[in-house]
């Protein structure tokens, strides 16, 4: 990976709702804490599905920190980490998810408006210290 100087305060939604729910989260989690600087990261906690994302409870989680280069190129590492768990166009069909990750926050700005108002997201957010 090519840094060029900037870093980015960013704000990650991880969430699971099939096969070892809690694991894989925690396995995301370990990862991103990893990636990140700086971190905090919410406990994890469960949640009821929201709107048509399938009928299993989620089992989520929230990390703040510092990224030292772009968000958009931790948002392609993100997906790759999907990716290479199981997260496929089969999955989505099935409204299984074995991983998501989503960028919700970066330097203060709402990248994902509904996901920042969901009970999912602010269960973990409120969790996390003011400095993030």
């Amino acid at each position: 990976m090519i840094m060029d100087g900037k870093t980015c305060k960013v704000v990650l939604s991880l969430g699971s709702n099939y096969g070892d729910r809690e694991r894989s989260v925690g396995k995301a989690r370990d990862w991103l804490l990893s990636v990140l600087e700086e971190t905090e990261s919410s406990g994890i906690y469960e949640t009821p599905p929201v709107g048509n994302s399938g009928s299993t409870n989620y089992i989520n989680c929230v990390i703040a920190g510092i990224f030292p280069d772009d968000y958009h190129i931790l948002e392609k590492l993100c997906k790759d980490y999907e990716r290479n768990n199981g997260r496929d166009e089969e999955s989505r069909r099935l409204k299984q998810v074995p991983i998501d990750i989503d960028i919700v926050m970066s330097d203060g700005e709402i990248l994902r408006p509904k996901d920042f108002a969901a009970s999912f997201f602010q269960i973990g957010y409120k969790g996390l210290s003011d400095t993030i």
